[in-house]
């Protein structure tokens, strides 16, 4: 059977197995990805993922089972552990949804995009690779490489919504060494998105020099507690690790920092996090969350008060809440929590202003890893790389520093918000932070 064939049959011997209610999620993935080392090809993948996956509830409590098998026995297989599995689950007071008017459909797909082929990515990437080698002080390429990806889900459930959706996204990512004097720096870039033809290896190429070369030169700062600029880089890397915060299930569990304080004022009045689910530019858009939920738009914090955690059906469940359409789950898994695009909504202030806000301070646009950080404490220890900036002006690349501090310290801090995102096709977009101060240890 195919992925349809299987959703249907497995939806109708639910039907008939005594469960009180179930969700069926399908999927398919395929990928095509190659890299490129010293003028030739070095790697090439082509693969394909798929499953299919159910949640049955018997007498209130949840199970689930997956297979990989679109047969009848398989599927009549998982059918029978999710019901066995249900009996090891605590009950749930959640009712599935049922069917609800959906707005216009999101651009998530281009067919474009499936034309492309090996060739044209090897093409794109030699190009990148000679361009940024005959760059001055570049020394090599170690990192390049280019991938396709589009994907197919399926849900549908015992109340009678049923939903499909197809994806598709293409990336490209360098890495290039610079070396000045004995200094060694790379420099990584990625581009990506549903528009091939969009993409300009002068632009790529020419972001990948620049970000190798800027950091040479560096000269030592003093330590101590600093005015920083998180860049527009970086500064979604930083959320992405604390955005667990605002999930109920975390909460429920003592897992964050925020339990207990919906309403208060958490950050700078400066400061608002949204949820995002239907901008059509950005990946992580979708009508239906993963439990057959409608999104929409949710403003988690706005001007510094933090307005509502983000539920899935099983978390709202423990609060009597509604879900606000946040629940997330592959084929194979369980329900857990996401947002739907993370947006810090953009600031009024240029790059300028932003140097010119203190006499002197840090403007980081690199950083090394997060194994300093810690998403329940709020904890940040963090390498770092950039700028020390004096009187709105770059004097010199700054590196070997770590910054400290904790995430919820941090968001009260801002004191402005920069007017612009990095081009990174993210599903999380943060404009630069300005920070009042930071720990910095050089």
């Amino acid at each position: 059977m195919n992925m349809h064939e299987s959703v249907e049959y497995l939806s109708e011997i639910a039907k008939k197995s005594g469960a009180e209610q179930f969700d069926v999620l399908a999927g398919n993935q395929d990928s095509k990805s190659i890299s490129v080392f010293n003028g030739a090809l070095q790697n090439t993948e082509i693969s394909n993922s798929c499953g299919i996956g159910i949640r049955v509830f018997k007498n209130q409590k949840p199970g689930y089972a997956s297979t990989e098998k679109f047969s009848k026995e398989s599927l009549s297989q998982a059918l029978a552990d999710a019901i066995s599995n249900s009996e090891y689950t605590k009950p749930i007071n959640a009712e599935l949804p049922e069917p609800a008017p959906l707005g216009s459909a999101l651009p998530t797909y281009n067919p474009k995009l499936e034309s492309v082929d090996i060739n044209e990515l090897l093409s794109m990437c030699l190009s990148i690779e000679k361009q940024v080698l005959a760059a001055n002080e570049i020394k090599n390429v170690p990192d390049l490489g280019a991938d396709i990806s589009s994907s197919t889900t399926i849900f549908a459930n015992s109340k009678g919504v049923f939903f499909e959706e197809k994806r598709n996204y293409f990336g490209i990512g360098v890495g290039a060494v610079a070396e000045r004097k004995g200094v060694v720096k790379m420099g990584w870039y990625s581009k990506g998105g549903k528009d091939f033809d969009s993409v300009s290896s002068e632009q790529i190429a020419a972001e990948a020099v620049s970000r190798a070369k800027e950091l040479l030169s560096p000269k030592p700062i003093k330590s101590g507690k600093i005015p920083v600029i998180l860049s527009k880089r970086i500064a979604s890397s930083i959320l992405s690790i604390y955005l667990s915060s605002f999930y109920a299930e975390k909460a429920q569990k003592d897992l964050s920092k925020l339990k207990g304080r919906l309403g208060e004022t958490i950050a700078s009045e400066k400061f608002s996090l949204f949820s995002e689910p239907l901008m059509p530019d950005l990946p992580g858009s979708t009508l239906l969350d993963s439990e057959g939920v409608p999104t929409a738009a949710l403003k988690v914090v706005e001007n510094g008060v933090f307005n509502s955690f983000l539920y899935n059906l099983e978390s709202a469940s423990e609060e009597n809440r509604k879900s606000t359409g946040h629940g997330t789950r592959g084929f194979s898994g369980k329900a857990g929590t996401s947002f739907m695009n993370a947006v810090v909504p953009l600031g009024q202030l240029s790059k300028q202003e932003m140097l010119s806000a203190f006499p002197k301070c840090l403007l980081i646009n690199h950083l090394e890893g997060s194994s300093g950080c810690n998403s329940v404490s709020g904890e940040i220890s963090i390498g770092a790389q950039g700028f020390w900036c004096e009187n709105g002006v770059p004097l010199h690349a700054a590196d070997n520093l770590t910054i400290s501090a904790n995430f919820f310290d941090l968001i009260k801090n801002i004191v402005g918000i920069g007017s612009e995102y990095s081009d990174s096709y993210s599903s999380i977009k943060v404009p630069s932070l300005v920070i009042s101060e930071m720990s910095v240890s050089a």
